[in-house]
């Protein structure tokens, strides 16, 4: 996607320059106009298109949540020790979730959550460039259950593993995180709280 974006904007600035040497400022009829309008107006259009789509999707990869938003970095780092007995860790370490952890287990299911969470991240860019953020940091509302359950609830391992529980996590009596957060937290930070 990165090289058919490069590619379409190396086409545009040839366009542009090919029309402005080609007819020198000169309007010679549809075809000087068409040439104007596909360089300035049609190729910036699909430009801003491949590039939002190129965008949204590497915002997804841990690399960028881990590079972006630096105050991430050590939550990137728990999730990726081996020894760490974190839920992220324990993720990470097995494989559960084969790319995108970061992304996959804090966006919601559907089209909606990944609106919510591109909003959120936006919000998130602007605390982090204004220092208005707040360590350690905090979700901004509890960590929901469907977000567990969207992979969870149907594995035979979880099934076996909860069998007393499911029925109060199904009807939200009891909460993912309630169990979870003293034996294995959503992140276990060195020198901070961690973070359910």
């Amino acid at each position: 996607m990165a090289r058919f974006l490069a590619v379409l904007i190396l086409v545009g600035l040839a366009v542009v320059l090919w029309s402005l040497f080609r007819y020198r400022g000169r309007d010679v009829g549809a075809i000087s106009w068409g040439l104007l309008l596909g360089g300035t107006i049609v190729l910036p259009v699909m430009f801003t298109g491949v590039g939002t789509i190129l965008a949204l999707e590497r915002v997804r990869t841990v690399p960028l949540c881990g590079s972006c938003h630096l105050t991430m970095k050590p939550y990137v780092d728990d999730m990726m020790n081996p020894k760490s007995n974190s839920l992220a860790a324990i993720h990470y370490t097995n494989r559960y979730i084969a790319e995108n952890q970061c992304y996959e287990c804090h966006t919601s299911y559907g089209m909606l959550g990944t609106l919510e969470s591109k909003e959120q991240g936006i919000v998130d860019v602007y605390k982090y460039y204004t220092r208005t953020f707040q360590l350690p940091l905090q979700l901004r509302h509890p960590y929901r259950d469907q977000d567990c359950l969207k992979c969870h609830a149907g594995a035979k391992k979880w099934i076996a593993a909860h069998e007393d529980s499911q029925e109060k996590i199904f009807a939200g009596k009891v909460s993912c995180m309630q169990c979870h957060v003293e034996t294995n937290p959503a992140h276990t930070l060195i020198g901070q709280e961690s973070n359910p």
